[in-house]
C-alpha cells in the first residue's frame, strides 16, 4: 500500500472539506458558521428557572432593541460569544445594574442628543428621575405619544403642562401624516421634489420631539413653529399639484364629453343622410 507524506494527507483533507462544502447546501453551510456566533446572554438566561434571570429575556423579545439588534451586551456589556461565566466579568467591562444616576448616560451611549436635552430638563433636576420612569427598561418600545398619558404623568405632578406638550407633538405629527397621505394620492405629477421637502420636515419634526425631552415649552414652542412653517410651504405646493391635478381630471372628461358628443352627431348625421336615400 501506497504511503502519504503529511502534506499529500493534508492536500487530500483540503479537498475532501472543499467537496463537502460544495455538496452541503447554502442554508447548511451558513448555519454551520453561524453556530458559534450565539449570544451566550440570551441562550442562558432564557431558560433560567428563576424568573428575576430570565424575565428580562422575555421582555427584551418584544421590544424595539430587540427589534434592532440591540442584544444584552450592548447595555450591560460582557462578552456575549463567551459560553462560561467569565462573559459576566470586570475584565470583559460587565454591568450588572447602572446606579439610578447612572442610567441616563447609559442610555446617552446611543442616544446622545436625547440624554443631553434630558439633562437640561426639570425632571433630571430633582436628581431622581432618568430615562427609565418614561421608557421603561427591557420591554422598551417604539417611541409614541402614549407615553405622556395621565397615569404617569401625574404620579409625580399635576398633568396640565404635559398634556399641552402632548398636543403640540400630536398636532405636528398630524399634519406631517395628512401631507404624506396627500402626496402619495397624486397622480401623473412629479412628487419626488415634495417628498424631499416633506422628509425636511421630518427631520425637523425629530427635533422637536428631541427638544421635549427638555420639558420646556417655550423651546418646544418656538421649534414647533419653525416645523409648522415648513409644514405650510409643503402644505401650499401639495394644493397647487392637486389643482393641477383637478383641471387635468376636468380637461379629460371634457374631452371624453366633446368626443362622446362628436360620435354622437356623426351617428345622427350618418342614420339621417341614410334615410334621406
Amino acid at each position: 500500500m501506497k504511503k502519504y507524506s503529511r502534506i499529500e494527507i493534508l492536500r487530500i483533507g483540503a479537498l475532501l472539506f472543499g467537496l463537502a462544502m460544495v455538496c452541503m447546501r447554502p442554508g447548511t453551510v451558513a448555519a454551520a458558521f453561524e453556530e458559534p456566533l450565539k449570544n451566550s446572554c440570551i441562550a442562558c438566561h432564557k431558560d433560567l428557572p428563576d424568573e428575576r434571570l430570565s424575565r428580562p429575556v422575555k421582555l427584551w423579545s418584544g421590544s424595539v432593541h430587540a427589534e434592532v439588534g440591540n442584544t444584552c451586551d450592548g447595555c450591560h456589556g460582557g462578552d456575549p460569544n463567551d459560553p462560561t461565566l467569565k462573559a459576566m466579568s470586570e475584565g470583559n467591562r460587565f454591568y450588572r445594574r447602572p446606579k439610578e444616576e447612572e442610567v441616563t448616560g447609559f442610555c446617552g451611549k446611543c442616544h446622545q442628543e436625547l440624554s443631553e436635552y434630558f439633562k437640561q430638563s426639570a425632571h433630571w433636576a430633582t436628581g431622581t428621575q432618568n430615562c427609565i420612569q418614561c421608557h421603561g427598561t427591557h420591554a422598551i418600545q417604539r417611541i409614541s405619544l402614549e407615553i405622556i398619558n395621565p397615569e404617569k404623568c401625574s404620579a409625580c405632578h399635576d398633568y396640565e403642562s404635559p398634556d399641552k406638550l402632548k398636543m403640540v407633538l400630536s398636532t405636528l405629527h398630524n399634519r406631517f401624516g395628512v401631507s404624506q397621505e396627500k402626496i402619495k394620492s397624486i397622480q401623473g405629477l412629479p412628487i419626488q421634489p415634495l417628498a424631499d421637502k416633506l422628509g425636511n420636515v421630518w427631520n425637523q419634526l425629530r427635533q422637536v420631539r428631541m427638544v421635549s425631552h427638555t420639558f420646556d415649552m417655550t423651546r418646544v414652542k418656538k421649534k414647533a413653529e419653525e416645523v409648522q412653517a415648513l409644514m405650510t410651504t409643503v402644505e401650499s405646493e401639495i394644493a397647487r399639484l392637486e389643482g393641477i391635478e383637478q383641471e387635468r381630471k376636468l380637461l379629460g372628461w371634457g374631452l371624453i364629453a366633446l368626443f362622446s358628443a362628436l360620435a354622437i352627431a356623426t351617428w345622427r348625421y350618418n342614420r339621417t343622410e341614410k334615410d334621406s336615400e
